[in-house]
């Protein structure tokens, strides 16, 4: 073979490829396999795992899995387009090479993401109405779509994410990439400001800025380092980029760790429920997590002080090393984190009297769905083999949403008449609440102690 041979590709004015390690696809896999069983055992300590349904495994763990597979694809496709908009910025307003293939992963990554928010959201209905999702009633869709707070982040996040697939192609500048990258975290928050515990805070709005500020923070610390160890390798692109990133990663770590710490506070409640809450399933979550973010920060630190010097001097293969290692540590740090979130928060010492301890058992009568705003189930009233659950006071006038997971039809008839509505068994349904604020007992002509008060404002 001659010389002018071996030398054509790279004279041809095409950038060449990155050479992919051998090492690279297995490791991708452990991580993933190593994920999702970390996942599934932080739900069975938080007490989130779905339970029996009548969708089996494929709702109790595919579920889950979804949300998981959803997070880390948001994770992709943030990292990614930070990657072209800041970390490798091209000149004279174009994308560079290796930056041009970060935003064609990005849509490769808003694919991934639309197609587990869609699957993740049949299996949240599967799961609310207790019908294996190949038997689900397809006029309970456009009620879920539409009415609860998990519908519309999964209407309105499939549709965005699609968009983004679509939109990334075509992006050959780095003011389309920053363009990118802001859809992007506008996206990745509506879970945030639509579902989530953070409803059940003392103060709704501060727990949710603080929650929001943490998810767009921790996005750009993992899914920067992400795009870099996969988009970073083409040469001449490292040094720079991991330069930029590092002065951003220090500030989202702080963020991430600081906004953390306040959201969960503000959830637990007051200073003495913490000790109590540590003590639970959904403690040691939160304490894994920490522990996650604590050892990030020291690897953190470990970068700076030995693998960037080398890196500058030439030598990339340390920092590659250690970024493999801390991408991995965030990945379990992910997990937990979806855990975390899929697991009630404990009963804390706030909802009680000043002075006095908690119940040991539940109080007679006490509504078991207090306290937390069941994560991505929350409706106006739902229904159990045992009793109605309000789940708050309701606008006048509105649609109030009814989810009837049990094998029992039931009716929400109004004691004054003021409404009437047969909900059949398994079924996801709407009924309009009183035009005049006030409280409304109402019970169910096929049982006595089916009785509740919805309140009207």
């Amino acid at each position: 073979m001659t010389r002018a041979a071996l030398v054509a590709p790279v004279e041809s004015g095409r950038p060449s490829e990155p050479v992919r390690p051998p090492w690279l696809v297995p490791a991708v896999l452990g991580t993933g396999i190593g994920a999702v069983v970390l996942l599934l055992a932080g739900l069975a300590v938080g007490g989130g795992s779905t339970g029996p349904s009548a969708g089996g495994p494929v709702v109790a763990w595919g579920e889950p899995v979804l949300t998981l597979a959803s997070r880390v694809a948001a994770v992709g496709t943030v990292g990614t387009a930070l990657f072209a908009a800041a970390l490798l910025p091209g000149r004279a307003g174009a994308l560079a090479p290796a930056a041009r293939r970060a935003v064609l992963a990005a849509s490769g990554w808003a694919a991934v993401w639309a197609a587990a928010t869609a699957l993740g959201g049949l299996l949240t209905l599967s799961r609310l109405v207790d019908v294996a999702p190949w038997a689900l009633p397809w006029s309970s869709v456009p009620l879920f779509l539409g009415t609860t707070g998990a519908g519309q982040a999964v209407l309105l996040g499939t549709a965005a994410a699609g968009l983004l697939t679509v939109t990334a192609r075509r992006c050959t500048r780095v003011a389309g990439a920053r363009l990118l990258l802001a859809g992007a975290l506008a996206v990745l928050l509506l879970p945030v400001l639509l579902t989530g515990h953070s409803s059940a805070a003392d103060d709704h709005l501060l727990t949710v800025a603080t929650l929001g500020v943490h998810v767009v923070a921790a996005a750009l610390w993992i899914g920067g380092l992400l795009a870099l160890l996969v988009h970073g390798r083409a040469p001449g692109a490292a040094a720079p980029a991991v330069a930029r990133f590092s002065r951003l990663a220090l500030v989202c770590a702080v963020v991430t760790g600081g906004s953390g710490l306040l959201a969960a506070g503000l959830l637990l409640g007051d200073v003495p429920a913490v000790p109590a809450a540590l003590g639970t399933g959904y403690g040691w979550l939160l304490i894994g997590k920490t522990a996650g973010l604590a050892a990030l920060v020291v690897l953190g630190h470990q970068h700076r002080r030995r693998t960037l010097p080398r890196l500058r001097e030439g030598r990339p293969g340390a920092f590659r090393r250690f970024a493999a290692v801390e991408l991995v540590v965030m990945v379990a740090t992910v997990a937990l984190a979806v855990a975390l979130a899929a697991s009630p928060p404990p009963a804390t010492a706030s909802s009680q009297p000043a002075g006095t301890a908690a119940p040991a058992a539940p109080v007679a009568g006490a509504d078991p769905m207090a306290g937390h705003d069941h994560g991505e189930l929350s409706v106006g009233v739902l229904v159990d083999a045992e009793r109605f659950h309000v789940a708050g006071p309701v606008a006048a006038g509105s649609r109030v949403t009814v989810s009837n997971g049990s094998d029992q039809p039931v009716t929400i008839t109004a004691a004054e008449g003021a409404f009437d509505v047969d909900v059949p068994a398994r079924t996801l349904l709407t009924f309009l609440a009183p035009e005049q604020a006030g409280e409304y007992p109402f019970s169910s002509r096929h049982s006595s102690a089916f009785t509740d008060v919805l309140v009207v404002e």
